[in-house]
């Protein structure tokens, strides 16, 4: 028994500290594009693979939540977060209830906002700037765009009517899901197709803060990453 267990803690030490290395950033970018661009626009292929699709994000919020997690309290808070989210999840696959959607979208928002805020320590710590860290920022921003878009889910779950939404683009909850997505990745882009348009004040005061974010933040990234490479130079120079 205490041998199993012992296993067992080495494990996660290797899953950690995989984790808090440079090339988990391209892993997770990798693991963001196939949620993306695979799965989620997949589940009409049917429920198997829509609840592939819905477990995905969770799962892969785990290993965030658990390297942010230095405490064994705070650790058991970040796995009960995805243990709920995966749960609701599941059952929101099942059974398509606003009350299960509701739990959904709160516990992978409380998930999402740990591993945004792991990937952008590990982005913007010291050091030189390698290709997984702009990998990794690549991923970060469309961390951003899946926060938000969770965001605007609870909004019309809260606020029903806080969208002006065609029929023909979400004819369910569930694809609804998808749409805000998509509305969440043209917003921070800030293309503005204008097939979708805010209509309650407060999300309209996110979509202006996410058209910001996406302004802002390749300009921020941008000029921290030069400033990262330009210090380790300099500092190479001078041991030199």
């Amino acid at each position: 028994m205490r041998n199993a267990r012992h296993k067992a803690e080495q494990d996660l030490s290797r899953v950690l500290g995989f984790w808090t290395e440079e090339r988990s950033l391209s892993v997770m970018l990798a693991l963001l594009l196939l949620h993306f661009f695979v799965l989620t626009p997949g589940g009409f292929l049917g429920r198997a693979f829509h609840l592939t699709g819905a477990l995905f994000l969770s799962f892969a919020l785990l290993a965030g939540i658990l390297t942010l997690a230095r405490q064994t309290l705070v650790r058991r808070f970040g796995i009960f977060l995805v243990a709920g989210a995966v749960a609701f999840r599941t059952a929101a696959v099942f059974r398509d209830t606003p009350w299960i959607v509701l739990g959904d979208t709160l516990f992978t928002l409380l998930s999402l906002a740990a591993l945004v805020t792991v990937v952008l320590v590990q982005v913007s710590q010291e050091g030189p700037v390698s290709g997984h860290r702009i990998r990794g920022a690549i991923a970060l921003y469309l961390l951003i765009a899946i926060l938000f878009a969770f965001l605007y889910g609870l909004a019309e779950e809260v606020a029903p009517g806080a969208f002006n939404i065609p029929a023909s683009l979400a004819p369910g909850r569930t694809a609804r899901g998808e749409t805000f997505y998509y509305f969440s990745v043209v917003t921070l882009t800030t293309v503005g197709f204008g097939d979708i348009t805010a209509v309650h004040p407060i999300v309209r005061s996110l979509v202006m803060l996410e058209a910001l974010i996406g302004q802002l933040y390749p300009a921020i990234l941008i000029a921290r990453l030069v400033t990262l490479q330009l210090e380790t130079r300099r500092s190479g120079s001078d041991r030199s």
